[in-house]
């Protein structure tokens, strides 16, 4: 080797070893690379079993002193036909790393499948290892495969491992040092000018090596979790799952979560020990003559048994100081920027008493068990069976089964549900499912209260209520659908197995998820405080409401008290269910059941809130954001006073 004047081979050598070697995991949806990813790395990414939730590119050094290994993980892919944005990007990966080894890691189950996949990465020429995941359920079921077999056949290494039990992963490692080139490859079975003609000649000889590697010998009775899977998705025992798992979802994040919990960390945690104490010191910070008005604040703690009933606990009461307050002197100099700075911060609308309160005391909590228990029903595999149940559902509104991902996720939060239409593989399709998110999905904390709102209404207005927020996601659904282009992408969708959720990766999804929720959506919860801080400054709410009154008491019914609830809504929807919630049930309710029920229709329609006004404008821009906005407001105001005339028209009978 020739070596430039004055520099030594040894010197090179050291060179080229301190660039880092990059392995780049590719595989099959639903396959277990990102718990792979995890294994190698000791870093999490999502891990799912629904396909699609590995969209973003991850990067990180190997574990075990492995520095000079860089691990990449992919999205997952059937074949590398750009026909998906996730093909795109693992085919733009695979181009852009030549020199990086290639790990397919395969679901050891579906191994017809994966061989597809690795004839046309071997037609790359790269070095390659293979990884048969998931032999712990391959043997359950039976099956076998002869690896040294199918390594000769490939000429690569071929590994076994369990990727949710950590088993494997060092023999991965070793592995890497001896990866190789495949033998075999699409090249081998010809050149045909018909690419169907070439898939079954493909095809054709994965079964060959099928025949030569795998075996199976079908137990005597299916295991619990194979039969367990079967029903999920039988017409009729799957409605019995579909149905127990949305009551689970209802009351651990509806009822404890919503409730409960939210009630504890707002006024246990907030109320009563956080926002005293942030007001106390920007008072002796900034100090200006003004005196906080005080009040008992009570926080009680129960086990929710329905929306409006819990067993209770205890009760916890603390007097402290409020936002609101009254100036003791004239304001001259350094004390107007003081009142300023402080209404900024601790006032009705301050970043810590609003924006952190109702980010950290409300909506996390909400979340939070949302996330848990989304978790656990994404470990076990029955999300995609519930896809299957909703599917022609689905279809209706120009979507398929997999939009349920994002309305399940509506449920906990609107917000966050808006980000992962990402999953959808049309843009048309994540267009509708976001409408009808912003339109006709109530998040946890506002279906509670809502709920509760309808303890006061007969059961036929209840039941009305129902009907009509699901034939408005319909209607809704059917007509956006024709309205913005496009097609609405096949529904082919791998079944796991299912299997016991793992705890370790449960709770490692559910701080991954929470964690993106602290980075992602506070910031949109300081911005809305901000913009409510500023119209409140310069009495703009105020004027809103007066504007807003002639459409509330004329054509929806209503008290004129109520337009500062619509008002708020916006702001905040649950919390203008909160309004309507007082006037409704409180101690001076001012809402007759037709009344409440009007409300009920109206605000549930309403936009969610400002924070996923936002967040509509960052997925899909700010024309999109607005002309949503443009018709969710005057269509809320629309159908609740069509159910207020109606009402009306009714009673004159």
């Amino acid at each position: 080797m020739t070596v430039p004047h004055g520099r030594s081979a040894d010197s090179e050598q050291d060179s080229q070893a301190a660039v880092p070697r990059s392995v780049l995991l590719v595989g099959n949806p639903n396959v277990g690379k990102s718990v792979l990813f995890s294994n190698l790395t000791d870093r999490y990414v999502t891990v799912s079993n629904f396909p699609g939730t590995t969209v973003d590119i991850v990067r990180a050094k190997a574990r075990g002193g492995r520095d000079d290994l860089e691990i990449v993980d992919s999205p997952g892919v059937n074949d590398l036909a750009p026909r998906s944005e996730d093909a795109r990007v693992t085919r733009q990966l695979l181009d852009d790393m030549p020199q990086a080894t290639v790990v397919q890691v395969v679901d050891a189950k579906n191994l017809r499948r994966a061989l597809l996949l690795t004839l046309q990465l071997a037609d790359l020429e790269r070095p390659m290892v293979l990884v048969l995941n998931m032999a712990d359920e391959l043997e359950q079921r039976g099956g076998h495969i002869d690896e040294q077999r199918l390594q000769e056949i490939l000429g690569i290494p071929v590994v076994s491992a369990v990727a949710v039990a950590n088993r494997g992963t060092d023999e991965l490692l070793a592995a890497l040092d001896r990866a190789a080139v495949p033998r075999l490859n699409g090249a081998a079975v010809g050149v045909f000018a018909d690419e169907y003609e070439r898939n079954k000649a493909l095809l054709a000889r994965v079964n060959q090596v099928l025949e030569e590697t795998y075996s199976m010998v079908q137990p005597q009775r299916a295991s619990l979790g194979v039969r367990l899977g079967f029903w999920a998705m039988h017409p009729v025992k799957g409605l019995f799952f579909l149905l127990a798992s949305l009551a689970v979802v209802f009351w651990f994040v509806g009822l404890l979560g919503a409730g409960t919990l939210v009630d504890l960390l707002e006024v246990g945690l907030f109320e009563q020990r956080l926002n005293p104490m942030a007001i106390r010191a920007v008072d002796a910070v900034m100090p200006f003559p003004h005196q906080h008005a005080k009040g008992v604040v009570a926080a009680t703690i129960g086990v929710p048994v329905s929306p409006v009933h819990e067993i209770h606990l205890a009760t916890l009461e603390r007097t402290v100081a409020g936002t609101d307050y009254t100036l003791s002197g004239e304001l001259s100099g350094a004390s107007v920027v003081f009142q300023f700075v402080h209404d900024l911060l601790v006032g009705k609308f301050g970043a810590v008493t609003m924006a952190l309160s109702y980010a950290f005391a409300i909506v996390l909590p909400i979340v939070t068990t949302f996330f848990l228990l989304f978790s656990l029903l994404e470990d076990s595999g029955y999300l995609p069976r519930m896809a299957i149940m909703v599917n022609k559902l689905f279809r209706i509104m120009g979507l398929n089964g997999k939009a349920v991902l994002p309305m399940i996720l509506g449920l906990g939060c609107d917000t966050m549900a808006t980000m992962t239409t990402r999953i959808l593989e049309t843009r048309k399709e994540r267009l509708v499912t976001t409408m009808l998110l912003a339109l006709a999905v109530p998040c946890s904390a506002q279906l509670g209260v809502l709920l509760a709102m309808m303890a006061s209404l007969s059961i036929g207005g209840a039941v009305f209520w129902v009907v009509l927020m699901g034939s408005v996601l319909l209607v809704v659904g059917w007509l956006t659908s024709r309205v913005f282009e496009g097609e609405v992408s096949e529904f082919i969708l791998e079944i796991p197995p299912m299997r016991r959720p793992q705890f370790t990766n449960v709770w490692i999804k559910t701080v991954s998820r929470v964690n993106w929720y602290l980075k992602e959506v506070i910031p949109l919860f300081v911005v809305g405080t901000g913009v409510l801080f500023v119209f409140d400054r310069f009495g703009l709410l105020d004027r809103l409401a007066r504007l807003g009154e002639p459409l509330v008491t004329g054509w929806l019914g209503l008290p004129a008290e109520m337009a500062n609830a619509f008002l708020v809504g916006f702001m905040r929807r649950d919390f203008g269910a909160i309004y309507i919630l007082d006037a409704a049930t409180g101690p001076e309710s001012i809402l007759s059941s037709h009344q409440i029920l009007v409300s009920m229709v109206t605000i549930t329609l309403f936009m969610p809130c400002f924070a996923n006004f936002l967040m509509i404008a960052k997925e899909h821009g700010q024309r999109v954001a607005w002309s949503m906005l443009g018709f969710i407001f005057p269509f809320a105001f629309l159908v609740g006073g069509l159910v207020h005339h109606l009402g009306r028209w009714l009673s004159n009978l």
